[in-house]
Parts: structure tokens; sequence; C-alpha cells
């Protein structure tokens, strides 16, 4: 007995019945699978009409009993997934495999769809996608392999295989992209100038998959010192580095002055870095170590001067005001800057009468100025013989300094010691100045009789600068 069939598509929310009828044969098995199509396209050939409906969404259709519904054996042995679909990690630009296996496909078909984005990748051997980089391999009618190369963050998703059967059975797989990281323009700070004493904040935004952690640190190791930002106290105020996007720091100081690094890192390589150079604005500021220098005539001499400020400095020496020592013969300016300290060495060669006097240090900057001064005085040279007349080497430290009390008398010694004696220099307007000298002409022997313990232990402990001039 025969069985009339009519076969219905599905299209939108309404159901269309398909002419003509089809009538089979009892005990035949028969899968039929239809796609309906616009009028305009009925004279194409099925293959074309299939691939312009997949264009417009139009995918299976059904079939429908329509009488002598009770016949056996009139459907083959519905279709089954083999194995589930693994789900795949692949980093970017790498190639990813997905594999979907059937059991008794028969004249089903199987295809590929994206899930997020529902476009058919592939239908049974077909490749639908217009994607170059999607491929297709299949085997035994049972295996189908969706491939894709050179794979792109927007490839991630849930990958679907589906079977036509009715209903639709289909599993789905997961294609999950590691991305690397990237340090964005958008939101991170570029370098930065800032005036000593206020707060900077400096900011890394980075993009990636699995979301990059942030760490700061600085070029030279060096410890970040932040202080206290918003009331709230650093746990390790000498830490090296410090994780998250934003780096805080409070009441900035020159020593925050240098690059910071900013590193982006989420396990998949290679990890990004962006260098931050922090800029502290601050008027100069000077210090001479030795502000007073004795030098044999015919000798040899150098002067120190050492200066931090930024932007940086104009630094130079000169005798007179507004009198700049240029480099010639006999005189030598060498100037060695680091960040924002510099350091100037006047060197007199062959000294001269004339040399010997007040030397001065400047320091210029758009935010303010600050000078020094060291005076260059004559010793005699040494001699052969020891010298037993010393009261013109104390009548000349008397002429020198007569503001400054003698603290000793010479005893019957044939080795006299003038000793000057300076305390630690203190800053007054960015220069460092000795606050107070004294001249002392002193027996050797009997030194440690005249230095009170207190004197000693500052003399020990460096709170005075002892500059010894030796009559051997």
């Amino acid at each position: 007995m025969d069985t009339l069939w009519t076969f219905f598509a599905v299209f939108g929310s309404a159901r269309h019945s398909l002419d003509p009828e089809a009538t089979i044969a009892s005990g035949n098995g028969v899968v039929y699978s239809l796609v309906i199509f616009p009028r305009r396209y009925s004279q194409l050939p099925f293959f074309h009409v299939f691939i312009r409906l997949i264009q417009i969404n139009i995918i299976w259709t059904y079939a429908s009993c329509k009488k002598n519904c009770g016949v056996d054996n009139l459907v083959e042995a519905e279709p089954e997934f083999a194995d589930p679909i693994l789900n795949v990690t692949v980093a970017i630009g790498r190639d990813a495999q997905l594999s979907c296996t059937v059991e008794n496909l028969g004249t089903y078909r199987a295809a590929w769809i994206k899930v997020e984005t529902k476009a058919i990748l592939t239908i049974h051997h077909h490749i639908i996608t217009r994607n170059y980089r999607i491929s297709l391999s299949h085997s035994d009618n049972r295996n189908f392999i969706l491939q894709i190369k050179n794979v792109q963050a927007a490839d991630k998703g849930g990958y679907m295989c589906q079977v036509n059967t009715v209903p639709m059975k289909s599993q789905v797989g997961y294609l999950d992209v590691l991305v690397p990281p990237d340090i964005l323009d958008q939101g991170s700070s570029s370098d930065v100038v800032i005036r000593e004493g206020a707060n900077v904040t400096l900011t890394c935004k980075a993009g990636g998959y699995p979301t990059p952690n942030i760490t700061w640190r600085r070029e030279d190791n060096e410890p970040i010192p932040l202080g206290a930002w918003q009331g709230q106290k650093v746990t390790d105020p000498n830490a090296v580095t410090y994780e998250g996007e934003i780096l805080s720091i409070t009441r900035v100081s020159r020593l925050h002055t240098g690059a910071y690094l900013c590193i982006a890192a989420n396990g998949v390589p290679p990890s990004v870095s962006r260098r931050i150079i922090l800029h502290v604005n601050f008027p100069p500021v000077l210090w001479i170590p030795n502000q007073l220098v004795g030098a044999v005539a015919g000798r040899d001499v150098t002067l120190d001067c050492h200066t931090e400020a930024y932007p940086t400095s104009i630094n130079y020496w000169g005798r007179r005001a507004n009198e700049m020592i240029i480099t010639n013969d006999r005189m030598q300016v060498v100037t060695k800057e680091r960040t924002y300290k510099s350091h100037i060495r006047l060197t007199i060669k062959n000294l001269q009468p004339e040399d010997y006097g007040d030397y001065k240090c400047y320091s210029k900057n758009s935010l303010g100025a600050t000078e020094g001064s060291v005076r260059l005085y004559e010793i005699p040279p040494p001699t052969s013989q020891p010298t037993k007349d010393t009261s013109s080497i104390r009548r000349q430290s008397s002429e020198a300094f007569p503001q400054h009390q003698s603290l000793g008398s010479v005893k019957d010694s044939t080795e006299d010691s003038t000793v000057s004696k300076w305390k630690r220099p203190v800053m007054t307007d960015g220069a460092y100045r000795m606050k107070e000298h004294i001249n002392t002409v002193e027996d050797e022997k009997d030194s440690s009789e005249k230095d009170s313990p207190q004197l000693r232990k500052e003399i020990d402990e460096g709170n005075l600068l002892m500059i010894s001039h030796l009559n051997l």
C-alpha cells in the first residue's frame, strides 16, 4: 500500500505546503530534505538556489505524514553524535580545529554554524562562509572537521555541529583564543613633568586575554617611596614593585625622578612594557665640599662644585660677578651630568700669585639661581729641613682670619701643625656654606690635652672638618 507524504517547509512563522505531493512505496525508507526558495529563483539549478537561500537564512525543512501514517520502516535509523566536541584553546595567530563525529548519518546532512553570529560556515561537504581562513575536512560520511587558520580574537566563541533531523540534533564546542597583552595608548600615561612637592598619578591600561596583570617598577630597580595616599599609609615604603593599573605618589621629590616601567603580563608570551619618565622640577641646590683650599704656588689645584636642578641648570665658575671662567691653557672647566645632578670641576695649572683669592660657582635655571664660593690661598712649599721659626705662619694665619680665635699655643716642638676646623656646612638659599671656622695652631704632642672631649667627639663624627697644613 502506498503512503502519501506532503512536504512542508518552515519559513518564518508560516507553514507552506509544497506541490506536487510525493508518493512512495510501502516498506521503503526515505529521507527528504528541502529548501524553500522564492519563485524568481525557480529556474536556477538546485545548488545555486541553495547557496542563495542560505544567505537569507532559510535552512532546513521537514516532512509531515498526511495519511496512512501507520506504515512501518519508512525512515532509516536516526543519526547520533559519537563523541562530544572537545573545547579548544589556542593562541592568536595559530591554527585550530574542531571535530564532529556523527554515526548513521545516511542521507542526512551535517553543518557547522557559528553560535554567536548564527552564520552558517559549512553544510555537509560544502564551504558556505566567505571566510578564506575556514576549511573543512571529512571522511567516511561521519567525521566533519572544521579547520580555522591564523585564529583571530573574533573567532572566539561557540561552534555548533548540526544535523537536519526532525527535530534537529546539535552539539556545541567552544574555541578560546588567547591574546598576548598589549598596552593601550588611550588611558595610559606618557612622560610626566611635575613640580616638587605635588602629587602625581601614573596610569597604565592593557588589553589581552586573559586580563593582564600590571606591575610597576623603576628602571634602575630602586625602591619606589609612595608616601601616604588619600590617608592610607603604604604597607611597604621600600617596595621595588607595585601591582595595579595606577601608581600614585604623594609629595613628589627629586628622588622620584627617573624612568618607570609599566609591565603587562597574562601568561601568553610575550609580556610588554611601557617606559614612562617622571621629571620633577625644582630650583638649583648647590654645595661645595671644600670652601677653603690651600695650594703651593707653581702646583695644580682643583676646585669642586656640586649642583642639583631640573630643568637642567646652567653651571659655571667665575671670580667676579657675571664673569665666567672659560677653559684655556691654564684653566680647565669640566662638567659631568647625571639626571638632575651636576659636578663642575675647575682645575688651575701652574698656580700664579694672581690666581689666589675667591672663586664662585654659579647655578641657574628657570625656577631660580644660587651660588657658592671657595677661597684659594697660598701655602709655603715643603722644605727639607724643619722650620724653627713658625711666627710668620702664625702671623699669616692671624692676618688672613683676624676674627677667629686661637685655641692653643705653640710648645717647644720641632713639628708645628696649623689646623683649620670648620663646622659642618649648612644650606642657605640653596647653597651650602660653612657655619663657623676656627683657626688653631697646635703642638702635636699636646693636642689631645687642648681638645675637649666634646670637640674630639665632633671631629670623630665628622661634624668638624679638619684641614691640616704641616710644616716639615
